[in-house]
């Protein structure tokens, strides 16, 4: 292992030997970088080999008699010469950067010039005395360790070996020197030669070490240029007491327009404090503390623009560990910042109007409760918005929106929030006041949002209702004090809408008594205690039975008979409309399926049961499981289901026609009447409402009944007169041409009615 060890370090040192003593052309950037090197070296020495050597020659040879001498004078003469070709060389390679070519040229010239001054030094052995034998062999000791510290190698070596050689021959050969003295002469040249091998071979480790850190910093240098020139990044350094050495062109406006701080260019100045920035102190913090820092937000400002920025930084010390400056990174984040801000905006904002969205509406709300802070609630929604969106199509109506929240806006004082809570639903937060100065406030707003306004060359006057209630105690919470204004806002609706109503006591028992009703309306219906009875439509001339109109009765166990006008609109506002009309109607269509073919059956038709678009579907489902014929099939419907009509209702009502089943319009002459409904919707009868009756025989009513009459006629439909209750009312119809009619003159409604003849008929 010993042996094999020691072999392979002589390989290894050979190896190092044959490529340090080649001189190539450079085949890589790296062996071009080491020649240059090498070549920068052997340029300085040459300078100090050039003015040394010469003198030292001119020296010696005036020394040694060279008049009678004339030998040492010529080659003194030939070794000058050579080293001022050595300089020439060495000034052409300044100029031209020829590495390669440089070197080749050193090596022929210093191996003339170890020949030169190894003929020298054997001259001056021949002519020397005894005295100036030890002058002779400290000049051979000197000039055979100059290349020590020659590179390259191949031009060490081209000196070294010439020289050593005619010295050893001319110390050992001529006899000047004693045995001892030419062998240590032969170790010092054996040392001078590990020496020229020693000081190469770190060269070259060297040369390469910086090539490769030349390298590598060009990269880091290019990666760097790219980076700024790429990146919203940029680099900053500062001296020790934080001034920026350079200001990065990122900053240079902003220093531009600080002449003030110009002159200093400190970063925690330049990147100075506003009201938005939250990170100029901790910046400060971490440069007067000399504290690494990470991601720290600092800002400054450019005009009216506020500039945002993400800084990290750390502190940069000398070698004696001083601290220098600061070095890091900044990048511009106004863009993500403002992104950031616009978000966190758009998260409790509605987007079209600019309000407080619901969420953040109820968070002040539930806030302002927990603090126990006294305010009112006001619930604003806009009156008959929908009919409006409809009308004139939603681009109208968003501006609607838009200009009503402007105007909550404008009616707010700064301590008040106004929000949108969803469509035409607005609420507002009036701020450290009792109800009455709420519903003040709240009366204002109603005021202001009324004002009239044209939007896109239409004439509109906005209306709202709005129900106020106030923080009583702090057993309100927000889901509560929401519940109150609503309510308000419902009787507000109830009344005639554009007002605005206070929250009382008297609201939330009606409200909780229709909660007892509409459970005990769900049970009724479970429990089969809603009936139908019929009561009968006849010719006012012949009592013939024509149709019966199915009519839903409640039998309540504790409080008896109660009227449809009581738990029908029950029915309607809890949405327990649909289940009633589907088991009257399947109920009434059942019986009448069992009546002569010549009676027709008239079910009632909610509004509220067009909501959801299933009707159609549910009465074709029934006319099948009744086997019930279309044609012997009225659906009556008032003309309140025009309020909100819309396309779902003029489709659904054609489906129905399309069935075959035929319309009857019921109540006609009251609530919103039209005669353009009568376009719009194909119906085979109109029922006029039994008001018209009670008030005859006045003139008024007289017209507009024999109006009707000609009207219905004139469309080939028929007309029910409702009502009937006395013969007086019963002759004046059969007078002036009504031939049909319903009343309790002529039958009250029964669970079981005559089906082809009146009882009675006066």
């Amino acid at each position: 292992m010993f042996w094999d060890s020691i072999v392979s370090r002589a390989k290894d040192g050979a190896a190092s030997l044959c490529r340090l003593l080649q001189l190539k052309p450079p085949t890589s950037q790296q062996n071009k970088e080491a020649l240059r090197d090498q070549a920068s070296l052997l340029f300085n020495l040459s300078m100090l080999f050039a003015v040394a050597g010469m003198g030292n020659a001119i020296f010696v040879v005036l020394n040694f008699q060279p008049l009678d001498r004339l030998l040492l004078p010529f080659i003194g003469a030939v070794i000058v010469t050579i080293y001022a070709l050595i300089v020439t060389a060495s000034l052409i390679w300044r100029r031209t950067d020829n590495a390669f070519g440089y070197l080749q040229w050193a090596r022929l010239l210093y191996l003339a010039l170890g020949i030169g001054w190894g003929a020298l030094i054997n001259a001056l052995a021949h002519y020397g005395t005894v005295d100036q034998r030890a002058l002779i062999i400290g000049l051979a000791l000197g000039v055979v360790s100059t290349p020590i510290i020659c590179v390259p190698a191949i031009v060490a070596f081209s000196f070294f070996v010439p020289v050593a050689f005619l010295s050893i021959v001319a110390v050992a050969l001529l006899g000047i020197a004693d045995t001892v003295t030419t062998v240590a002469f032969s170790s010092y040249t054996a040392f001078a030669i590990v020496g020229i091998i020693c000081t190469n071979i770190a060269f070259e480790g060297r040369s390469k070490a910086q090539a490769a850190l030349r390298r590598e910093v060009a990269t880091v240098n290019i990666f760097l240029r790219e980076y700024q020139e790429g990146s919203s990044d940029w680099l900053w350094e500062t001296d020790a007491v934080g001034r920026l050495t350079s200001v990065p062109e990122i900053l240079a406006a902003v220093v531009d327009r600080q002449m003030a701080i110009h002159e200093e260019r400190r970063l925690d100045t330049i990147l100075g404090s506003t009201e938005e920035s939250t990170g100029h102190t901790p910046l400060r913090n971490h440069l007067e503390k000399h504290i690494a820092f990470r991601d720290i937000v600092a800002t400054a400002r450019l005009g009216s623009k506020q500039l945002w920025f993400n800084l990290t930084g750390h502190p940069v010390y000398s070698v004696d560990g001083h601290m220098t400056g600061f070095r890091g990174i900044g990048r511009d984040v106004t863009e993500r910042y403002e992104a950031d801000l616009k978000l966190a905006y758009l998260a409790e904002h509605d987007g079209l109007t600019g309000l407080l969205n619901r969420k953040a509406f109820v968070a002040r709300m539930a806030k302002a409760c927990e603090e126990g802070r006294r305010f009112v609630l006001a619930s604003i929604d806009l009156d008959d918005f929908k009919k409006t969106n409809d009308t004139y199509g939603h681009h109208l109506g968003d501006e609607l929106l838009v200009t009503v929240a402007n105007r909550i806006k404008a009616g707010l004082r700064p301590s008040d929030k106004g929000g949108r809570l969803g469509g035409d639903e607005f609420a507002v937060l009036i701020a450290d006041a009792d109800l009455d100065q709420g519903a003040t406030a709240a009366a204002r707003l109603c005021e202001l949002i009324a004002e009239r306004l044209v939007l896109q060359g239409h004439s509109v006057t906005p209306s709202t209702s709005i129900g106020v209630a106030a923080l009583e105690d702090t057993a309100d919470d927000a889901s509560r004090l929401f519940f109150k204004a609503d309510l308000a806002l419902y009787r507000a609706k109830a009344e005639g809408k554009g007002a605005v109503r206070c929250f009382t006591r008297d609201l939330e028992d009606e409200y909780n008594a229709r909660l007892v009703q509409e459970e005990e309306l769900a049970t009724a219906i479970d429990n089969g205690e809603i009936t139908v009875v019929y009561q009968p439509i006849a010719d006012l001339f012949t009592g013939q039975v024509l149709c019966l109109e199915a009519l839903a009765r409640w039998h309540h166990p504790q409080r008896g008979q109660v009227p449809p006008a009581t738990f029908i609109p029950v029915a309607e506002a809890s949405g327990l409309i649909d289940r009633l009309g589907e088991w009257i109607l399947r109920e009434s269509l059942k019986r009448a399926a069992q009546w002569p073919s010549t009676v027709q059956i008239n079910v009632n038709l909610s509004p509220q049961q067009l909501v959801n678009g299933r009707f159609p579907n549910v009465l074709a489902t029934i006319l099948r499981e009744t086997g019930l014929s279309p044609t012997r099939l009225g659906i009556e419907i008032t003309e309140n289901i025009f309020v909100d009509f819309s396309k779902s209702v003029l489709d659904q009502i054609s489906a129905i026609k399309a069935q075959g089943v035929r319309l009857v319009l019921d109540d006609f002459g009251t609530g919103y009447s039209s005669l353009g409904y009568l376009q719009m919707v194909d119906v085979d009868g109109l029922k006029i409402d039994a008001s018209f009756l009670r008030q005859l025989p006045d003139r008024k009513v007289e017209a507009i009944i024999r109006t009707v009459t000609r009207l219905t006629a004139d469309l080939n439909i028929h007309l029910v007169a409702e009502g009937v209750e006395n013969t007086m009312q019963l002759q004046w119809l059969r007078t002036n041409g009504v031939h049909f009619g319903q009343g309790f003159l002529l039958g009250r409604p029964k669970d079981c009615p005559p089906v082809d003849w009146i009882d009675h008929l006066p």
